[in-house]
Parts: C-alpha cells; structure tokens; sequence
C-alpha cells in the first residue's frame, strides 16, 4: 500500500523458496524440498487495475472517477538461513517500486508517478516467530514513512499449506482456505477470508523449463489498513501458475479478475466514503539466479 492510491499492492513471489520434484509414476510432489541457503530469486510484478469505477462522496457531494492503477516491483531475494523447511533469514534488494496512476474527473485526466518508499533499500528480513517477521534496513536509518512499509512487509514464510502433502497426479485437485494466502498478499491485504479451488492441470515446457501447470479460482475477501483509514476488499480471480520441475521456482504466474474496495478514509481532514470497483490483472516472473549454498 502506498498513500491514497488505493493499491492493495502487490504480492512478492517469493515461492522460489521451496521446490518442485521430479515426477514419476506416482506423480508429482508439488510441495517439494527444502529451501536451501544461498538461493537467489530475482522476481517482476505488475498489478494493474484498469479503468476501474470510482464513487466519491464527502461534505454532501458526490463525485465520479475512473481509474488505471499499475504497481511494478523489482526484488532480488536471497535466502540467508534456513530452519528446516523454513527460511529464517532473509535479505532482499528492491530494484524497482513504483506506482502510476491516470484518474479521469470530469473529462480530464491527471497523470501521476510515484516511487516506492523503499526502492533502492536493501532489507534483512528475519524470522521471530511463525509468521512473524522483523525487517531492518541494511544501509540506512528508516524514515517514518519507511518504517511504516517495513512494519506490513511479510518474509518468505513456508508454503506447505498451499499444496497437498505426497504425490499427486495430472488433474488432482484440491482446496486452500484464504488464510494460506497471506504470504502472497504480504501486508496489504489482513483477515483474508474465503477460498480457492486449486488444480494441476498439466505439465508444459515454458522458456525452456519443464513446468507443472497449476490452476486457481476463488472469491476472497479482506481488509487493507492504511493511515488513511481502512477499506474492505472483495476479490474474484482466476490465475495460472507455471512451477520449474527442475528448479521448484514459479517462472510464471498470472491472474485476473475483478476487485472491489470500499469504505471510509480521510483525506485533508474531510471524512470520504469511497467505492472502487474494476478489472485487475497480477502478473509475475521469477528466476533463480544462485542456488549455491554460501
């Protein structure tokens, strides 16, 4: 999340963490071995809502928007320590964070571009508890602004929970709970409610990687906190996820579907009641750079 955007920001993958085996006649065991030190993932994701209805209504007026919302983010990801199946310790780079903005009021579009508070930082991320994470900025003292950011992050927390204990077959499926997801959403999106149906639907080779094919569809629901206020957050989505057999990283994942944000938020001291409701596509791109243990 970053100011009154109303981005509910998006999900560093960071599922490169864990891996995928090799599958045999048994089939596939989806959730894989465990992270090992050293593993470098460099990770791309665009969320974008596009053209999206926005109702806003303050001191008695109301007022009609739409808005096209793109968040990218660029992160190098590189596992410190390991406990287990759980990475500990982490430290990550962001290359890139930024927010573009084009909102229509009244016929005229306004154009706006802003930099993520911790673009250019290097965090250690590490582990304090289950799901329970302290993140610090390697090179400098965090502004307020900054502190705040570093507060909603999430570490690559183990994603057993997501697939199926064991082996399974082409066509398997099964459910995750929304709770699973809070790794996905990081900290932009809490009391995550619902459900996805999960399936593996193939096996495929995409820029040269042999990838088990895995489909997603559900309904969830959440809440995202800013300063600002908090706004309820509905979501339908269908996505795709191409998971290396090789080296257990999603090189591709993608989804989409529809969002619906609303609630009550301050802006310049004047109580806003806001509605936004659109489109909203997520794409994302991992590779793995090293997985030399140090």
């Amino acid at each position: 999340m970053r100011g009154t955007n109303w981005a509910i920001g998006v999900a560093v993958v960071l599922a490169g963490t864990v891996g995928l085996t090799r599958g045999d006649d048994e089939g596939y065991d989806l959730r894989g071995p465990a992270p090992s030190k050293g593993q470098t993932l460099v990770t791309r994701t665009t969320y974008k809502i596009s053209k999206a209805d926005v109702t806003l209504k303050a001191a008695g007026q109301n007022l009609k928007a739409t808005q096209t919302l793109t968040s990218t983010d660029e992160e190098e990801i590189k596992v410190v320590a390991v406990d287990g199946r759980q990475v500990t310790k982490a430290q990550t780079k962001v290359t890139r964070e930024k927010v573009d903005t084009i909102t229509n009021l009244g016929g005229g579009d306004m154009n706006d571009t802003k930099a993520g508070d911790l673009e250019g930082e290097v965090i250690i991320s590490e582990r304090t508890g289950a799901g329970k994470w302290k993140h610090t900025l390697v090179d400098n003292k965090p502004t307020d602004k900054q502190k705040k950011e570093l507060d909603k992050r999430v570490g690559p927390e183990n994603q057993d929970d997501l697939y199926p204990a064991g082996k399974v077959k082409v066509g398997h499926t099964w459910t995750v709970d929304a709770t699973a997801l809070q790794r996905v959403f990081g900290g932009s999106i809490t009391d995550l409610k619902g459900k996805l149906k999960m399936k593996l639907v193939k096996v495929e080779e995409i820029d040269g990687e042999t990838c088990a094919v895995i489909e997603a569809a559900g309904k969830i629901t959440g809440v995202t906190k800013e300063d600002e206020g908090d706004l309820d957050v509905e979501l339908d989505l269908k996505g795709t996820t191409w998971r290396s057999i090789k080296t257990g990283v999603d090189v591709k994942d993608k989804a989409e579907g529809r969002i619906k944000m609303s609630g009550s938020i301050k802006m310049e001291g004047v109580e806003v009641e806001i509605v936004l409701e659109g489109p909203v596509t997520i794409n994302s791109t991992s590779k793995l750079k090293s997985s030399k243990s140090e």
